[in-house]
């Protein structure tokens, strides 16, 4: 069933815990660089939050966020969306002009992104080539991936993440998985949630089940064995940027230093292989909760 382009667009909430969410991940193997444009949104509070992180080979790692009085347009970034189609991004600041265009049909997780109360959010994901300006540099049809989530939303719910987010390099994939441990329940619990997709050529798989991970002796993810059968390979010994970010502003304490919990996701860039299908491109996220 198509998802209704109305749900691109911002959606009106007097909830204080309603968080609209946009973002824009783009993985260039060629040039070891990767980028994340996250907006957040806020309608019951008129208040929002534009985080942009760029990682460059050779350069320091750039990380700038602002907090925002409109949906998608802040001092740090402007955000133009063709619900479902295409963005585009505007950072004067760090010299940004992209566009990213969906090659995939939009992949509706309905309600699997929810931890209970508190975290109960419609969950929608694309693959896309990125294409645009980074500097002087000029960049065509860049592996990246784009999601789009809306409803209330504390990721501090969350007690640990683990998501892999990969794009085809030669060949149309895209294949993702979040998975989700409450933070209430015991650190070696399984996921209480997981959502994930594989797209090969047009055909879209959505899955609720957590992918079996085999691991290297150092504990390090090797492979990722997906439901139906695919399977991806990956080493992150290979990552070639590693960063670290706190989400959106319902995810995060009023101000630092704290002693409130937060969410901490740490992001691998890297290139991986799924077996018989070909390359991919795109990051391993691990996300802790920490109390104090």
């Amino acid at each position: 069933m198509a998802v209704d382009p109305i749900h691109e667009l911002p959606h009106a909430s007097t909830d204080p815990a309603y968080c609209e969410t946009w973002a824009y991940l783009l993985t260039d193997l060629e040039r070891k660089t990767t980028l994340l444009v996250h907006a957040s949104w806020l309608p019951g509070r008129g208040v929002g939050n534009h985080l942009v992180t760029l990682q460059r080979e050779g350069q320091a790692p750039q990380s700038l966020r602002v907090e925002s009085r409109e949906p998608w347009k802040s001092e740090l970034f402007e955000l133009e969306v063709d619900p479902w189609k295409n963005a585009h991004v505007r950072c004067p600041r760090l010299e940004l002009d992209l566009e990213f265009p969906a090659f995939t049909k939009p992949v509706d997780f309905g309600s699997l992104f929810s931890l209970g109360h508190g975290m109960q959010q419609s969950h929608v994901q694309a693959g896309v080539r990125a294409s645009g300006r980074i500097g002087g540099e000029r960049l065509r049809a860049v592996p990246g991936f784009r999601d789009r989530s809306w409803g209330p939303r504390d990721l501090r719910q969350m007690g640990r993440l683990v998501a892999l987010l990969m794009t085809g390099v030669e060949r149309d994939l895209f294949i993702t998985v979040n998975s989700m441990t409450h933070r209430d329940r015991p650190f070696s619990a399984s996921p209480d949630t997981s959502l994930g997709c594989v797209v090969v050529d047009g055909e879209v798989t959505v899955f609720d089940t957590a992918p079996r991970v085999l691991r290297n002796a150092d504990a390090t993810p090797a492979v990722f064995e997906f439901p139906g059968g695919v399977v991806v390979d990956l080493d992150l010994a290979d990552a070639f940027q590693e960063g670290r970010f706190l989400a959106d502003r319902t995810s995060a304490p009023d101000g630092f230093p704290t002693a409130d919990p937060v969410l901490m996701i740490r992001m691998y860039a890297l290139a991986a292989q799924a077996r018989g299908l070909g390359r991919l491109a795109g990051s391993y996220q691990e996300g802790f909760l920490f109390t104090n």
